[in-house]
This record gives C-alpha cells, structure tokens and sequence, in this order.
C-alpha cells in the first residue's frame, strides 16, 4: 500500500540497510511504515483511532497475500514522506510525554513535520496541537508588540532564513494562511545575501516575495523614525539638540544595514530607553513613543496586504475556525 506519491521524499534502494526505531516496533495487531530507510512496527489500531487516512487505508480490502509487501508478518507501508517528518508525527500518536501541549519546550522542526504529517494523514488534534505551539511562540500575533514564549528550538544558527521558511511552506501546505503574515515578514527582514541561496526550488517564491518587500520594510523604518521631525516642539533645546544629533545618526546606521526590522516587539522600550540616555526630555520622548506605536501599528495592518494575503480579520476568523475556538 502506497501513500500520495506526489508528497516529496524517495524510496531508498531495497538494498540499503533498514533501521528498526526503538519504542515504535510493536508486535501484535501491527502494520509497518516505511519511509526512506527507516522502518515503524505499530499498532493498527490505534493508528487507525488517530488518523481519519490510516484508518480507511487499513479497513480497505487488502490484495491477496502474494501482492502485499509483509515484513515479520506485517503488511508493508510505504509513505513518501522523509523519516524524519514520519518518526515525530508517529511517536507524537504513540508516545503522549513527546509532543505535550504548548509551551512544552520542543524543536522547531518536530513541531512543522507533525503538522505537515497530521494534516495530510488525518489527525486534526496533533495538527491544532502543532499550531498552538507556532502561535504561541510567536510566529501568530494579534499586534506587532505581542511578545510569544519562545520555546521551540531552532536547532540552527539563530540569524538565518531558515526557520522562517520551514514555517511558511508549512503554514501554505496546510492552508493556515494567519501565521503568513508575520512569519513573511520574518523572513523578509534578511538581506538579500542572506536570501539569494534560497531563491531556486521550493523556496523561491516565498523569497521573491520576501525580497519585494524590502522597500515597504525601508518605509516603515523611516515612518517609524519619524519623530526625528519634532524637534521643534521640544521644550528643553539645550539639552535635547545632542540627543537629537544622536538619534539621527543612529536612524541613518540603522537604515544603512542589509537587514531591517522596523517593527520588533520591544520597539519602543529600547528607542525610548535610547533617548534617554541621550538626554531628550521626557516630552519629546512621549512624542516618539507614541509616533512609533501609530507607525508601527499602520505597518502591522498593511501586513497581509504586502504579502498578497486577506485583511487580518479575515485571517483571525480562519484561525478561530480552524481551530474551534469561539468568537472574541
């Protein structure tokens, strides 16, 4: 029995040696996954109780013996998913301490390979399980200033691309169109040196588009900076006209970079902090913190519309769908 042949991934040679994963090889009432050269002893039962796929796969009148693959007795199937994806999402069904509820720590790519496999197989309480962890490390928010717990593991360099397109071809795959906007974003924040590696294959249309959004990324820093213009108005000049020298340097250092990320989380706190220490009184300071929340928070909202995506409204009424929670 074959799964969807088009999903990605290849058999390896029969004559490769295959590996039998300790704590998914059971021995009664079983069924055996292959995929690549990793093998998965499991109980027909309960794979069938998780995954709506599995299920009708295994009540589906068999071929005669001769025309099934066994192995130990045990019809074969072979899944073109990688064994990686395979492992997480079976031991997320056959192991409950493996993949606990958010903010259980976990990694990154455990997380997008469980909900790859629990969407394509089925298995709708691992798939909302792995978006609540997206959503609740950050890469869903409801305002640019949401902050999220950070407890998925990257298991990679942290300044890098990758991460944020394992999420975005994973959100696209299964349709969870609310987490694009930011995890877009993200990506967009590289330079292009850091991009270009990713523009052939797969990943080339989201780093296209990453890379178109350079300039909305340059507009919002400056309108973010914007209150550099109200020096006019400040009430103490001898002691703010350093400040604002220093502020502006700084803007210009900020804005010469390769990468650019207007709108972080903590945004205000340090601009603010910044200005203080560079001696701007406290009413030009007011000022700025709130030209940067209008700025930033116009920026927020253009978001989906940069990308090519619905208004957020209609990307929180998706997600309170998708994952049965009630109106706010």
């Amino acid at each position: 029995m074959d799964s969807d042949p088009n999903a990605g991934g290849q058999d390896p040679p029969d004559s490769e040696a295959l590996v039998k994963v300790d704590g998914l090889w059971f021995t009664t009432d079983t069924i055996v996954i292959r995929a690549e050269n990793k093998i998965f002893r499991v109980s027909r039962g309960i794979l069938a109780a998780r995954s709506t796929v599995f299920n009708d796969m295994i009540a589906f009148p068999q071929p005669n013996s001769g025309e099934t693959e066994t192995m130990d007795g045990s019809p074969v199937v072979r899944l073109h998913d990688s064994a990686e994806d395979v492992e997480a999402f079976l031991r997320a069904i056959y192991d409950s301490s493996y993949f606990l509820p958010a903010p259980a720590p976990n990694h990154l790519s455990v997380v997008v390979g469980i909900l790859r496999l629990s969407h394509k197989y089925g298995c709708q309480y691992l798939q909302r399980r792995a978006l609540e962890h997206l959503h609740a490390d950050g890469w869903y928010s409801m305002a640019y200033d949401e902050h999220g717990s950070e407890h998925l593991n990257n298991g990679i360099a942290e300044f890098c691309p990758t991460h944020s397109l394992r999420v975005i071809q994973a959100a696209t795959e299964v349709g969870a169109l609310w987490l694009l906007p930011y995890t877009c974003y993200s990506l967009s924040i590289y330079s292009s040196k850091d991009l270009l590696p990713f523009l052939e294959g797969s990943t080339g249309p989201h780093v296209a588009k990453a890379l178109a959004a350079h300039t909305h990324l340059v507009r919002a820093t400056v309108a973010t900076h914007s209150f550099l213009t109200i020096y006019d108005l400040c009430d103490t000049p001898e002691n703010c006209g350093a400040a604002w020298d220093i502020a502006l340097a700084r803007f210009m250092r900020k804005l010469s970079k390769p990468e650019l990320h207007p709108i972080p989380p903590d945004l205000q706190k340090i601009a603010v902090d910044k200005l203080e220490y560079s001696g701007m009184c406290s009413d030009c300071r007011e000022l700025a913190k709130i030209q940067m929340h209008e700025a930033a928070s116009a920026f927020w909202d253009e978001l989906p519309s940069i990308f090519g995506l619905p208004p957020w409204g209609e990307l929180h009424a998706m997600k309170r769908a998708a994952m049965g929670e009630d109106e706010d």
